[in-house]
């Protein structure tokens, strides 16, 4: 279900084995059928492609952060893994950021997210430059950030620069970061590694701090 080289990517970075790492994606197989079940087969826009789900999950459950903030929601593919994850650690909080109440005209934003999850879910609603730098003031010190919002160079820079100087200790990872050379400069220029994880739909990349 992920490609050895994740499995060895992740490995490295979290500094264990590659059976920690392929142990942790136990579990996962629910969180699809969830998934599978609640998308009927439809092809969602701003959804988490399938292969960026599985490392999505294992980043949470090896991380274990207490609190993964995100921003860009969408119909809540991203956030019902991150909350299942959290679920399985039982810990942990996710606040999303989300500049739009409805999915579509008639779907409010984060509809797929099953009840049963939401107790760990804060969802705020508006732009990443209304609330994000604030959001992340008031959390103190987040341990895991994404990035699924305005892919433009401006707005990725912002975001990953927040997120950054709200970390201690994490991951941020951005989805679609092929779109700019945002990520490339950004990690460059705080001299940490950029990690490809997948190169579906505008590619998922890893930006780790330890």
């Amino acid at each position: 279900m992920m490609r050895e080289s994740i499995v060895n990517a992740l490995s490295r970075v979290f500094k264990i084995d590659r059976s920690a790492v392929i142990s942790a994606l136990s579990g996962y197989s629910n969180v699809d059928n969830v998934l599978r079940a609640r998308l009927r087969g439809r092809r969602l826009w701003g959804a988490l492609s399938p292969e960026k789900r599985p490392i999505l999950y294992v980043i949470i459950k090896l991380l274990k952060p207490k609190i993964a903030v995100e921003t860009g929601v969408g119909a809540g593919v991203s956030s019902t893994v991150i909350l299942s994850a959290l679920n399985e650690i039982n810990d942990g909080l996710l606040y999303s950021i989300e500049i739009n109440r409805y999915y579509d005209e008639v779907n409010p934003v984060g509809f797929i997210v099953p009840e049963e999850l939401k107790a760990k879910w804060i969802l705020l609603i508006g732009s990443s430059r209304e609330l994000l730098e604030k959001t992340l003031t008031q959390l103190g010190d987040v341990q895991f950030f994404l990035h699924d919002s305005d892919h433009s160079y401006d707005n990725v820079l912002f975001e990953l620069n927040e997120a950054w100087s709200h970390m201690r200790h994490g991951i941020i990872l951005i989805d679609n970061y092929r779109f700019s050379n945002a990520a490339v400069q950004f990690a460059r220029r705080v001299n940490a590694p950029l990690i490809e994880l997948s190169g579906e739909a505008g590619g998922l990349a890893m930006i780790p701090k330890f």
